[in-house]
């Protein structure tokens, strides 16, 4: 008798989460073994895009729209976000405050987090709540077609994800969970449903798995990042392939450039000038090229504003776009196709040094050794608060161990910025120690496997029922 495949239900409503589940082998791993059967739920809109880029015999790609949740949900997730005691929370307060004013209610925010916040029983009386949440019709109807054996929630602290968890819970259907990103735990608010499993990167994951989350300890499963695989993997491209495609000279130096933090670019039309204007006076050398590349969703900069040079070429990444319909956002989303993931790598591996703000551009650079500057100043003498950087970084619990790994240079001007080119093109191992601590305490595992083993992972436990 032929056995019944066992079926995997996996929303994926998002580009990043896309990025680390299908350019990964955790998709690869899955598809390849014919014992399971994939139902992959996303928005009607990309449904035909992921057929087209990702088929495969046992995958059923099924649209499932969610444009809103119901009320209650929203209203308690509110509720999970601002409770949350953690330091970036507090930080995201802050920004809000200042993008929509209204100070009582930034008062009233942080004393509620800092004390009712700081009660042990608000995440099971939160989680206790969830329960009265009512289920997505059309989600519990997928459930009912496919009778699923387990379900992976990419993201546990994403909404639409907990649309999907809240069913799963409710229909006793077993749930391995996963954090998508280094700041998810500590950035989104109380987990309102608790997975089986949780699958993190990092030790300091775990930690906060179990101290914030409220996991057991052998409920969480460490791997590393998935979507860093492919960087221990030999390039496909030379160095010399890279830059002419771009069309830079081999010969050139490259500062990878990335000065962004939100939408917002008036800081970054300062500093790229700046570099520019510094190339041109001598104070860097001349063979230096300013390669920008835009943070996914920040828009291009407005023709005109950035200067003329020989010396600045500019990438685009992500640019397939959708709108948010589906997806509980009004945001339009991108997502990352083969070339996206590699106009990434190479700029990396290519580049000489890094520029960014606060991003984890710096945990990538970091895998190829690269030298990396940090922005902690705003350009703009003019800039808004609510796009400060000195506003929101602070605050960012997940940055605070980058930073103190020593892996990366904080810079508070222009002059400290082109100093520390200067230095770092002079001698590239500077902080080479810092960032072999970056590398130990925030991707672990440096063997390019982190996708096997989480699929590895998941088929252990379906293998226990």
């Amino acid at each position: 008798m032929t056995k019944m495949p066992k079926t995997i239900i996996m929303p994926i409503y998002n580009g990043a989460r896309a990025r680390s589940i299908f350019n990964t082998d955790i998709y690869g791993e899955l598809i390849s073994d014919d014992s399971l059967k994939l139902v992959i739920a996303c928005p009607s809109v990309k449904v035909d895009f992921y057929r087209e880029n990702f088929p495969a015999s046992n995958v059923v790609f099924e649209a499932v729209d969610l444009p809103s949740e119901h009320e209650f949900g929203r209203v308690l997730s509110r509720v999970a976000f601002n409770l949350l005691p953690t330091s970036t929370i507090r930080g995201k307060h802050k920004i809000y405050y200042h993008r929509y004013g209204n100070y009582f209610k930034f008062f009233i925010l942080g004393i509620a987090n800092r004390t009712l916040g700081q009660l042990p029983f608000i995440k099971n009386f939160i989680r206790f709540l969830d329960k009265f949440v009512p289920l997505n019709a059309d989600v519990a109807a997928l459930f009912e077609k496919y009778h699923p054996d387990l379900l992976i929630a990419p993201d546990i602290v994403f909404p639409p994800d907990r649309i999907f968890m809240r069913v799963a819970s409710r229909s006793d259907v077993y749930t391995v969970g996963m954090a998508r990103s280094w700041d998810n735990l500590t950035s989104k608010g109380v987990v309102q449903v608790m997975p089986e499993k949780l699958v993190v990167y990092t030790n300091r994951m775990v930690e906060e798995a179990i101290k914030i989350v409220g996991m057991k300890r052998e409920d969480v499963f460490m791997a590393g990042p998935p979507q860093f695989d492919r960087y221990y993997k030999k390039s496909e491209t030379t160095r010399e392939q890279f830059l002419k495609g771009l069309g830079i000279s081999p010969e050139k130096r490259v500062v990878l450039a990335a000065p962004f933090f939100d939408r917002y670019t008036g800081s970054a039309v300062v500093m790229i000038n700046g570099l520019l204007d510094a190339i041109k006076t001598g104070k860097l050398p001349k063979d230096i090229q300013i390669l920008v590349r835009y943070r996914p969703g920040t828009p291009p900069i407005a023709e005109g504003l950035l200067k003329k040079s020989e010396n600045l070429t500019i990438t685009v990444p992500c640019e397939v776009h959708f709108d948010g319909r589906g997806r509980l956002s009004t945001t339009e989303d991108f997502e990352w196709r083969k070339e996206d993931v590699d106009l990434l790598m190479n700029s990396l591996r290519w580049s000489d040094v890094v520029i960014n703000t606060v991003s984890t551009l710096s945990v990538d650079a970091s895998v190829y050794d690269k030298p990396v500057i940090n922005v902690r100043f705003d350009a703009e003498p003019s800039c808004p608060p609510m796009h400060s950087v000195m506003v929101m970084l602070p605050n960012h619990d997940h940055y605070k161990a980058i930073e103190a790994s020593g892996g990366v240079k904080l810079v508070g001007s222009m002059d400290e910025m082109i100093s520390a080119i200067n230095a770092y093109l002079k001698n590239p191992k500077l902080d080479a120690e810092g960032r072999e601590r970056l590398r130990q305490e925030q991707i672990v595992f440096m063997d390019g496997k982190a996708g096997h083993r989480i699929a590895d992972f998941i088929k252990g436990e379906l293998v226990k029922f």
